[in-house]
């Protein structure tokens, strides 16, 4: 299943939503939106999943959808009916269908089974951890066979530590399943850990659609690099002193990533270091400019002369 979106525009009381969106979701392949809360990824979502429509463009599956085989959309309260036990939402979709009791059973013991719920099946959403409730909600959407699966911020409801998890366990469960799935979200550490590719919504249109390499370390705006995380601007009279040899003029726009710091001395200057946890962060200033720096040597002391110079592998 292909899905391809042409040019997509959205207003509401005329107030422009979503504009000229386009992209193409191919098959076995998760995408995900990300962009601010309120810039319209929610809208965008319900338009591919057809409870909504545009004003412009269309969106397009290579293959029909169908009963069968539908387009499902899990959004961030997981809307688990709290009447139903664990099995019984998993199942519901099924009896819909009006598909025999053997198979409903079938089907569902094999969701339960994979997605670790067999000591949860028959208990209620609100005896569950919020782990557990987003793998019966997803758990619900797979068992139907969808050609689709579209997702609505699935780690609002999750703390930090189950997040990244979670993401592994939704690029492992789509990726096993070969579902395309779109997800939209603001976290983007894990959209970077599960996705093929990233759309970035800022001012009602994509600012680009690439590999998360790209995305992060080859921005399009400079907009679209201050949302996805802190970055350096490296003015033209600074460039070739921290790009020997490079040749080229302009600004440059890199991540602190793509800065390495030099223990030879130079004109830089050490002015703050602080510990993150995973790496040490630098403000290393060179003339009028500060640079932040991440770096996993610890060695640095504020008030050392060293140099900066762009990482080689940028």
């Amino acid at each position: 299943m292909d899905i391809e979106l042409r040019h997509i525009g959205k207003s509401f009381r005329n107030q422009t939503v979503l504009a000229d969106i386009s992209f193409r979701v191919g098959p076995r392949e998760l995408v995900s939106i990300v962009g601010p809360s309120g810039v319209g990824k929610t809208t965008l979502l319900k338009i591919i999943a057809g409870l909504d429509a545009p004003d412009q463009g269309e969106v397009i599956f290579s293959d029909p959808v169908t009963r069968k085989n539908p387009v499902i959309i899990m959004f961030q309260d997981y809307v688990l009916f709290p009447s139903m036990t664990v099995a019984q939402n998993i199942a519901f979709g099924l009896k819909t269908r009006k598909l025999g009791r053997e198979e409903i059973a079938d089907r569902v013991d094999r969701m339960l089974t994979y997605f670790k719920l067999g000591p949860q099946a028959h208990q209620y959403p609100a005896q569950l951890s919020a782990g557990q409730k987003q793998r019966t909600a997803i758990a619900r959407a797979m068992v139907v066979n969808p050609a689709v699966l579209l997702l609505d911020e699935p780690f609002a409801n999750l703390d930090r530590n189950l997040k990244m998890e979670t993401a592994r366990f939704i690029r492992k469960t789509q990726q096993e399943f070969g579902i395309p799935t779109i997800s939209v979200t603001h976290d983007l550490e894990e959209a970077f850990a599960m996705s093929d590719r990233i759309g970035v919504l800022l001012d009602r249109t994509l600012s680009q659609f690439d590999t998360p390499e790209a995305v992060y370390f080859s921005p399009a705006s400079r907009e679209s690099a201050r949302f996805l995380g802190p970055v350096n601007v490296i003015p033209p009279h600074l460039r070739s002193r921290i790009c020997p040899g490079d040749g080229a003029g302009g600004e440059l726009v890199v991540r602190p990533e793509q800065l390495d710091i030099l223990a030879e001395p130079g004109a830089a200057t050490i002015s703050e270091k602080t510990f993150s946890g995973h790496y040490f962060v630098y403000c290393v200033t060179l003339e009028d400019h500060c640079f932040t720096v991440y770096c996993r040597d610890g060695r640095f002391q504020p008030g050392e002369a060293v140099s900066l110079r762009l990482n080689i592998k940028s």
